[in-house]
């Protein structure tokens, strides 16, 4: 019997018999080099706190990739924040900016468990949006209504894809929410490619959201926080891992950072 001194090149771990040393090494479980990785994750961390100031009025103008608005020659109205956005769009069109505005379908709600459930018995956003829309004197033949059941703002930038090869428009004014703007920008450009091009991001002014104090408020809390969640999810979702966990810090110092702020209201301080 013949015996071999040279280990496998392709061995994924230690087998039995192996020093020591060498196991260490296979798993790279070196405690020095576990202390530096932790005291660098610590010290980013407090480098970020301590940052906190500039970090956070920064952290919701960073979401914000709107522009002023242009000539184009629709308005894309994108679901959500009735409230606002609608009457964006409305202002934009009776300022000549598009001669006209595109809504998609939203889907039907489920069936609700509850005969007596008045949510069901509420319109759909579109719907919605479309009763604002006539209200503020935008004529009913100037309103495109997509096909489709969308359900996010993917769904509707599929829903855009195809009302973009049927028509062929060449600039579109996308109506949305501030925050919203920079998810829904890599979500077109994922899904329409070079034609995204030809799409202009348009936020709709929002008087209970304010950059440099958002995170006092539970609603700019939720808002922001939720918008960084979803952020987060799509860089890890579509193989952006730096982008994803520089996401995840961020939201991680803002967690700290919002339950201190919520205890020193507690006491009284300012913080």
């Amino acid at each position: 019997m013949k015996f071999s001194w040279h280990r496998p090149k392709n061995r994924l771990g230690p087998r039995e018999g192996d020093s020591p040393i060498f196991v260490e090494r296979k798993l790279g479980q070196s405690p020095v080099r576990r202390s530096w990785l932790f005291l660098l994750a610590v010290g980013l961390l407090a480098v970020l706190y301590l940052a906190r100031g500039t970090l956070l009025p920064a952290a919701a103008a960073w979401l914000d990739v709107g522009r002023p608005p242009q000539s184009a020659d629709a308005i894309m109205l994108l679901t959500g924040d009735a409230e606002t956005r609608a009457f964006a769009a409305a202002a934009l069109y009776k300022a000549g900016w598009a001669p006209r505005i595109v809504l998609s379908t939203v889907a039907n709600r489920p069936p609700p468990q509850d005969p007596l459930d008045e949510q069901s018995k509420l319109p759909r956003e579109h719907e919605i949006n479309l009763r604002v829309l006539l209200a503020c004197g935008v004529p009913r033949s100037k309103v495109v209504i997509l096909d489709g059941q969308a359900r996010s703002t993917y769904d509707e930038a599929v829903a855009l894809a195809a009302y973009l090869a049927e028509s062929s428009p060449q600039r579109l004014l996308v109506v949305t929410n501030g925050y919203h703007t920079r998810r829904a920008r890599w979500i077109f450009q994922r899904v329409l490619g070079g034609q995204a091009t030809r799409i202009a991001a348009i936020s709709a002014p929002m008087d209970d959201l304010q950059a440099d104090n958002w995170w006092r408020s539970e609603e700019g809390f939720a808002i922001i926080l939720g918008e960084y969640l979803k952020l987060g999810f799509y860089g890890l979702r579509y193989g952006n891992l730096g982008y994803g966990a520089a996401v995840l810090v961020l939201l991680l110092v803002v967690l700290v950072y919002r339950r201190n702020w919520l205890m020193g209201k507690d006491l009284g301080q300012v913080v």
